[in-house]
């Protein structure tokens, strides 16, 4: 016999074997290690349960479909609740505490401090002009932290 043919009938026989198996219900009693269901598994009810008629004409729906405008505020009210939600999920950061001004110590017989000089650049005169090169570029504004 030639190797064909023996892998032929092997494969036939295997085949013949997974059928007849497939068709048996000693499967259930197999212990667990042997692929079988393990002992606290439920057991299978006594009678099986009805299949569904599938002719059977469905109940009408007592609810009445939403109208445009009653769908558009449920529309609305759910992007609110996902944005509320959203935030509740993300806080945006807390503010920077406020800065504590601590009090200058002025010098003997001086009762209010210097007055301070303002950071905005001086805009030209009216009637004057500036040459070009005396022009000073703005200052960045600085961002407390």
């Amino acid at each position: 016999m030639s190797n064909a043919r023996r892998i032929r009938s092997f494969v036939l026989h295997v085949a013949a074997a997974l059928a007849l198996a497939g068709c048996s219900s000693a499967v259930d009693m197999l212990p667990e290690k042997l692929g079988g269901l393990p002992n606290d598994a439920p057991q299978r009810p006594a009678t099986t349960l009805a299949t569904p008629n599938v002719y059977e004409v469905r109940p009408t729906r007592e609810a009445r479909p939403l109208s445009d405008a009653e769908q558009k505020k449920l529309e609305s009210d759910l992007l609110a609740l996902r944005e509320t939600e959203k935030q509740r999920a993300n806080p945006p950061p807390p503010p920077p505490p406020p800065e504590k001004k601590a009090a200058a110590k002025l010098p003997a017989g001086q009762t209010k401090p210097p007055a301070a000089k303002s950071k905005a650049p001086a805009g030209p005169q009216k009637g004057a002009t500036a040459p070009a090169a005396a022009k000073k570029p703005a200052e960045p504004l600085k961002l407390a932290n």
